[in-house]
């Protein structure tokens, strides 16, 4: 039995526009976000898109059982 992880789509452009705000928001000068608040905010959300991005599927699940 493969090991496959999921791709969901969705998740990878709300992962990928949250990424760009989250370089626009970091200030590269000083190393630090221009609003704080925002910046992390902006990156505790493009972790959790990253992760379901990444997640399996449970009917995939569900169906390797099944084999």
């Amino acid at each position: 039995m493969k090991n496959k992880t999921g791709f969901n789509f969705f998740f990878a452009c709300i992962a990928f526009s949250l990424g760009l705000a989250l370089l626009r928001e970091f200030d590269f000068n000083t190393f630090a976000f221009r609003k704080t608040a925002l910046g992390i905010l902006y990156l505790v959300v493009f972790l959790v898109a990253i992760y379901l991005t990444f997640k399996k599927s449970k009917k995939s699940e569900k169906t390797r059982k099944e084999n």
